[in-house]
């Protein structure tokens, strides 16, 4: 039996034992407040951008910083000084095969990526060194390529830092960096058309037979490259014996007649698309007006 004296001394022990073991069974308690991690939005916030160019994959890293009623280039972003291309960290670009850019032959790899901004002229430094944390870091050795190009105006204030491809087209695009009322366009492109065209080009030197999908594509490729018309001419037809009710095929097919200058076989391909499209419950409008208009361009 417990002695009366001793009763309140057990009890204050167990009093202030209590919040040691009830504490930790307690998530709301404000211990695990005190060790919850707040997180704030950045003031320049990161993004990716990723494109594919041709046959080429393409992603930028970067951070986005805001205007803010600054004044940019000659203020914030000094002139004539090395500049990491955004904010918080250095932009890195990557090339999954090799690119020319403004004209410089890059290979495939991940690079750092600077410029030197002024008036006239920027020059931007893709730099071997992708694991370079900031521009004092940065090393002219390290180089991959120095290219430059001019600034131009913009028309529109672009409030947030924007580095964007645009203007994609077959195995080209336009690297565009804009910000406030400033656009540097610098060209890219790469040797993907030439590569296709060289496959092609042998399978119909030793008469490789292809198959439908690829045969479409090839024509398709033929077309748009503004290439030899009457083969891809042949290769539509191919494709089109083992799919003939692929409206698409015989679209591209009327394009291709089209641009031969065959009128009366382009306005039969065009029909053929819009009479395949109308069998269906939802009709492609978008589809058929673009057959129809053809068949009307080829009276």
């Amino acid at each position: 039996m417990i002695q009366s004296s001793r009763l309140p001394s057990l009890l204050l022990s167990a009093l202030f034992a209590l919040p040691f073991f009830a504490g930790p069974l307690m998530p709301g308690s404000l211990w695990a407040a005190e060790e919850k991690k707040i997180e704030f939005p950045s003031a320049s916030q990161h993004a990716t951008v990723k494109q594919r160019v041709g046959l080429t994959e393409i992603e930028l890293d970067y951070s986005r910083p805001n205007k803010n009623d600054r004044e940019i280039f000659g203020g914030l972003v000094p002139y004539g000084k090395l500049w990491r291309t955004g904010a918080n960290a250095v932009t890195k670009i990557k090339f999954s095969k090799a690119v020319t850019l403004g004209g410089k032959e890059i290979p495939a790899g991940e690079y750092a990526l600077f410029t030197i901004p002024t008036a006239e002229e920027w020059t931007i430094i893709v730099s071997k060194d992708a694991k370079v944390q900031s521009a004092a870091d940065y090393k002219q050795e390290n180089d991959a390529a120095r290219l430059t190009a001019k600034p131009e105006p913009f028309p529109i204030a672009i409030e947030t830092f924007t580095i964007a491809l645009a203007d994609v087209k077959g195995a080209s695009a336009t690297l565009n960096f804009l910000w406030d009322k400033t656009r540097v366009p610098v060209k890219l492109t790469t040797d993907d058309i030439e590569q296709v065209s060289k496959q092609l080009d042998a399978a119909v030197s030793t008469k490789t037979p292809l198959d439908p999908r690829t045969a479409y594509q090839a024509a398709a490729f033929y077309y748009d490259t503004n290439k030899d018309m009457t083969q891809a001419a042949k290769w539509i037809d191919q494709a089109l014996e083992k799919n003939p009710d692929a409206y698409f095929m015989h679209y591209k097919k009327a394009q291709i007649q089209a641009k031969l200058g065959n009128k009366k076989e382009a306005t039969a391909s065009a029909q053929k698309a819009i009479d395949i499209l109308k069998k269906d419950k939802a009709p492609d409008e978008s589809a058929i007006k673009n057959a129809q208009q053809i068949i009307d361009s080829s009276k």
